[in-house]
Formats: C-alpha cells, sequence, structure tokens
C-alpha cells in the first residue's frame, strides 16, 4: 500500500466525512458538498486531490480507508454507536473488552501498555451472502491493491477480478468499491483483522474511549444473546 507521512487539514478531513455520507444510499456529489460546507466545487476538488496526494490515494473512495487506517478519520466521526456496533461486528466482545482495558491503561499511564497476546482479531462470519473469491477480492481491496495487482496476487485475469468485485458490490448494494468494503464489514462478510493489523485497529478505536468500547462490546453481547458481562464486586 502506497502512503507516506501526513496530517489532514480540519477542511480536508471535513470533506471525507461528508464524502462517507450515504442520503438515500447514494454519495453526495462534490456540490453537495461544496454546498455543505459552504465554499466552492473547484475548492472541494482541490483538496480532494491534496488529500489523495497525502495519503497516496487513487481516487476518494481509496482515501477514505486510507484515512481510517491512519488514524486521521475516526470512524465515530461518522457512524453511531449502533452503526459502530455493526462495523466491528466481526470482533468478539471479549476482545473489545481487552481493547477497553488497554485504551483505559493509555489514558491513565499517557502512552499504550505492552500488546495483550490474548487479543486475537477473530473473524465470526456465518451464512455469508459473498462467496469466497468475492471475499478475498474485497479484503484486497481494502488493503488498496489495484485490480491488476489483485489478478496477480489471486492468478486470475482482470476481468475475473472485476466479476467478482461487481458480484460482491450486487450483493452489498454498493456502488463504489471501497462502499462495498464498508458494507462488507458492517454485514460481518469480512472481518477487521483481514484488512488492519492490531495496531490499526488499536489506533482506530482508540479515540472512542475504554467506556464507548465497551457499550460496543456490550450491543455486540445483545445481538449474539449473550449476557452482558458484571463489571461489579
Amino acid at each position: 500500500m502506497k502512503t507516506r507521512s501526513a496530517v489532514l487539514t480540519k477542511e480536508e478531513r471535513d470533506i471525507l466525512i461528508l464524502a462517507t455520507q450515504h442520503p438515500s444510499d447514494r454519495h453526495l456529489c462534490n456540490s453537495e458538498i461544496a454546498q455543505r460546507l459552504g465554499i466552492s466545487v473547484n475548492r472541494v476538488k482541490t483538496l480532494t486531490h491534496q488529500i489523495c496526494v497525502k495519503l497516496g490515494a487513487d481516487n476518494r473512495n481509496e482515501a477514505i480507508l486510507l484515512a481510517m487506517k491512519r488514524g486521521e478519520l475516526g470512524v465515530d466521526e461518522f457512524l453511531s454507536i449502533d452503526e459502530l456496533a455493526e462495523f466491528y461486528s466481526s470482533l468478539d466482545p471479549d476482545t473489545l473488552r481487552r481493547i477497553a482495558h488497554l485504551v483505559r491503561q493509555e489514558q491513565e499511564d499517557g502512552h499504550l501498555p505492552a500488546k495483550d497476546e490474548q487479543i486475537v482479531l477473530t473473524h465470526r462470519r456465518q451464512n455469508g451472502i459473498l462467496t469466497n473469491r468475492e471475499r478475498d477480492v474485497l479484503i484486497l481491496v481494502a488493503h488498496g491493491l489495484t485490480n491488476k495487482e489483485m489478478a496477480d496476487f489471486l492468478c486470475m485475469s482482470t476481468s475475473a477480478v472485476r466479476t467478482f468485485l461487481n458480484r460482491a458490490s450486487t450483493k452489498l448494494g454498493a456502488r463504489k468499491r471501497a462502499d462495498a468494503v464498508v458494507l462488507a464489514l458492517k454485514k460481518g462478510e469480512i472481518s477487521i483483522g483481514e484488512i488492519a493489523s492490531l495496531d490499526e485497529v488499536l489506533q482506530g478505536l482508540a479515540p472512542l474511549g475504554a467506556e464507548s468500547i465497551e457499550k460496543i462490546a456490550e450491543l455486540l453481547d445483545a445481538k449474539h444473546g449473550k449476557e452482558p458481562i458484571s463489571t461489579g464486586s
């Protein structure tokens, strides 16, 4: 993945946050983003280009994924607590509680402690709608590979890659490849652990705070029919 060190400005982050919105199941166009921010369409285009250059992205959708993985954009900035629970539904609730413990220690000590070896980014996929090949392609999309790179990695033609990607997008109701990745995560078709390292997951969750992470764990307990773990004495 081609990235380099950079920090997005507030205006650039605002554009990415609006670019994640899907009113009526569609992206906001540049003119709609410009109207909401009170700037010109040309300014939106210029800033979007700057964002892509800074993040090493080929387009706005890839920039959103890269910004999330690098901690430049927090998922809590465009998802509610219930939507966050869907987004991280591939993680076991106990894994989230261990992450919350690390985040609480960071708040107390000023730095993240040594990794907890019991944290495993497991995948809870059941009765998925995607085939294994469709999942493979989406996972590689999340890692920033081009169609040609995915074809080489999976030993297939670029046309086959496009076919699998189109099929996955159709099943998920996605119009863009980056949307397909996000929807696949929310539906549990692919897991956070398949597209991000533990460091990247910690970086993405830490800004939420330990209490919010524990709340997500509780929501996932309820979703899976488990009794929440009591933290009382």
